[in-house]
């Protein structure tokens, strides 16, 4: 009986386990490749030369990464919603902190990229991201076609 029930089992454990790592590399999202994108779109569309590019990716790599941290702080921060008037103060508050970190983080950045490109580059750029991301945004909620089994 044992060895009836092993096989099908068996069966269902490497399916459970090979389903969402499939799923995953059909519609996954990858984050090397998306970094690569952005930056030959920004390169591209601001019109940076490869020395500007050599310098300047390295420090906006270093921004974002410094970004992130603070939105996952604050995307945190609003998953769960406060059972009182108080604990709402406390997290408006926060988020309020983290949303000006995030804008002097910026502020601070731009001055750097402003000693390595231009200003016209600069704002060049900061156009570009906006672009990128709001192609970004329509593309992955653009239905796909299902692969035919």
């Amino acid at each position: 009986m044992l060895r009836l029930l092993r096989t099908p089992l068996v069966i269902l454990f490497a399916l459970m386990v090979t389903l969402p790592v499939a799923a995953q590399n059909r519609h996954g999202f990858n984050p090397a490749k998306f970094k690569a994108d952005l930056e030959r779109f920004i390169t591209t569309e601001a019109c940076l030369t490869p020395s500007e590019a050599a310098r300047f990716f390295p420090l906006y790599s270093e921004m974002n990464q410094k970004q992130r941290v603070l939105f996952d702080k604050v995307r945190e921060l609003k998953r769960v919603r406060p059972n009182d008037e108080e604990g709402c103060r406390k997290v408006i508050a926060e988020i309020d902190r983290l949303e000006l970190e995030i804008k002097q983080l910026q502020t601070n950045y731009h001055s750097r990229f402003l000693t390595v490109i231009s200003a016209t580059k600069l704002y060049d750029v900061i156009q570009a991201e906006g672009r990128f991301h709001r192609q970004a945004m329509r593309n992955a909620a653009r239905p796909r076609p299902r692969p035919r089994p």
